[in-house]
């Protein structure tokens, strides 16, 4: 049984329900009928965009602000259903989600499970209409303190339709942090031939511009969109990644 038959059974036996808020969801703000995704970002303000630069402050572990940018073509991703993402009409995006490291852990020792479960869960970015499939992960000579991945998988669409998608993946842990920020720049595999140098060079921009310290907690009372109901995207007629 292929994957799109197998959704449409399961969904016709069950009834809609509201789904439970995340841990760090901010709202239940949805666009096109999506839950806003799971990224464990907390921003202490809104992401702002300078030129070609992107930045946001965001609220680490650790009592820790750090300043995240990225330099992109590709516009500032505004509206609720956003913490961190720059996005095109045509599904190219690149947004950065946050994921602590355990006890003992390092960002040079973890495996690439480590990063698949993060970027591959259903409840993150790509998660929508059911969990990534086909999933690869290929490591990439790094830089630093960095680790960057090329990075394939399949997402399913609102009908149900596979979509293959490719990008490339850069993760940075934050000083004074157990917490590692990573941006996963993609597009549909159809038209990553014209989208992968400007991909690969947000990725490589990807960077923490300076961190500070702060008494806030990582946790949706400390985000500055806590408590508001925020408007559906002003990009409604973009494709969304499918």
């Amino acid at each position: 049984m292929s994957r799109r038959v197998a959704l449409s059974a399961a969904l016709s036996t069950f009834t809609i329900v509201t789904p439970v808020l995340p841990a760090f969801g901010i709202s239940a703000t949805t666009m096109t009928g999506k839950t806003k995704p799971e990224l464990g970002v907390v921003l202490l303000d809104e992401a702002k965009s300078t030129g070609n630069t992107l930045t946001a402050d965001m609220v680490l572990d650790g009592g820790v602000v750090a300043t995240a940018a990225f330099n992109s073509k590709w516009p500032l991703a505004e509206g609720g259903y956003y913490d961190f993402e720059a996005a095109t009409r045509d599904g190219e995006a690149a947004f950065v989600q946050v994921k602590a490291l355990g006890s003992g852990e390092s960002l040079n020792s973890v495996p690439k499970k480590w990063f698949t479960d993060a970027l591959f869960s259903v409840d993150g970015r790509y998660g929508a209409y059911g969990a990534p499939s086909d999933l690869k992960l290929k490591e990439v000579e790094g830089a630093g303190d960095a680790r960057s991945f090329d990075v394939s998988f399949t997402v399913l669409s609102p009908g149900g339709a596979d979509v293959p998608r490719k990008g490339v993946m850069k993760a940075i842990q934050a000083p004074g942090s157990q917490d590692v920020l990573m941006l996963t720049a993609s597009s549909g595999a159809n038209k990553w031939k014209s989208s992968e140098t400007e991909a690969r060079s947000i990725a490589t921009s990807f960077r923490i511009a300076r961190t500070q310290p702060t008494a806030l907690k990582r946790e949706a009372s400390a985000d500055y969109r806590f408590g508001k109901t925020s408007g559906p995207s002003t990009m409604k007629s973009r494709n969304d990644g499918f």
